[in-house]
């Protein structure tokens, strides 16, 4: 099961020392440690860095040029990377009512998906809104206060 594991060897960007590491595929994963450990260095400047890479590597040329160009990351080898979700740290800001699925628009199509493909044929996205009034959770009032 190679494949169950982004393979990571001899990172160096920032302050990262020859690092290498396993990263479990499939799975949520959190980096946490002191300031200064190096999560951000690993997530952000190499793992996000090199996805990114490769992702604009399979758009034609033409489409290359109006891409963000990223440079080489600092490590000996990245093997079985495939394209991550990456939450930046830095506030997103909105109200009670935003989240990561507001927030990146999933939210809509989770909603066409369980509105069509649900046990029970709704047809209707906005019945799985917590927005509206319809599709809201009536104990929270879709606010999450009770």
């Amino acid at each position: 099961m190679a494949d169950e594991f982004i393979y990571l060897k001899g990172c160096r960007e920032n302050n990262l020392k020859n690092v290498s590491l396993e990263i479990p595929k499939r799975k949520i994963t959190i980096f946490t440690g002191v300031s200064g450990s190096g999560k951000s260095s690993i997530v952000f400047e190499t793992v996000a860095k090199e996805a990114q890479r490769q992702l604009n590597e399979t758009f034609s040329a033409f489409i290359r040029n109006f891409l963000p160009k990223y440079g080489d990351v600092k490590a000996d080898h990245i093997e079985n990377l495939s394209t991550p979700i990456i939450i930046d740290q830095s506030r997103l800001g909105g109200n009670s009512r935003s989240t990561l699925g507001t927030i990146t628009d999933i939210n809509s199509y989770l909603r066409a998906l369980y509105s069509r493909f649900g046990s029970t044929y709704i047809g209707k996205a906005n019945m799985f809104s917590f927005n509206d009034i319809n599709g809201m959770c009536q104990s929270v009032k879709a606010l999450g206060k009770s």
